[in-house]
């Protein structure tokens, strides 16, 4: 069985704070108190909202879309659910058979991974020609 003990941060102790009666400050939070501070904060994120939804925000640039990342995502999961199949499939075998079957499926397997790793690349690829690179000087 585990103990867990609550730790709480304390603020600097004062000198010769070790004592018995001597009681910890606990550390305060600040938060923005400001008014102008938080206006100027929520004019930012209604920019950054607003950018968003107009399309100028792209986390993989401009040749990297939604429907690719979606296609990869998809071909992870198809791969991953073959693998689980083949394997499963794999067990209700004779021993013998095993083998022959095992190497077939791992050509498979790899196959289908060589396929996913270059969909990866030409992700990869995209966004690399979408960022400006850097003036050498």
């Amino acid at each position: 069985k585990v103990d867990y003990k609550l730790v709480t941060k304390e603020k600097n102790k004062p000198p010769g704070g070790e004592g018995k009666g001597a009681q910890a400050t606990p550390i305060q939070h600040s938060f923005l108190t400001d008014v102008s501070d938080v206006q100027e904060m929520e004019r930012g994120l209604l920019s950054l909202l607003n950018d968003f939804h107009s399309g100028k925000l792209q986390a993989f640039g401009n040749e990297c879309s939604i429907e690719q990342m979606e296609h990869v995502r998809g071909m992870q999961e198809k791969l991953a659910r073959l693998n689980l199949e083949l394997y499963g499939e794999l067990e209700e075998l004779p021993e013998d058979k095993r083998k022959a079957v095992s190497d077939a499926n791992l050509d498979r397997l790899l196959s289908d991974l060589e396929e996913l790793n270059s969909s990866i690349q030409k992700l990869h690829l995209a966004d690399a020609q979408d960022v400006p690179s850097a003036p050498s000087s």
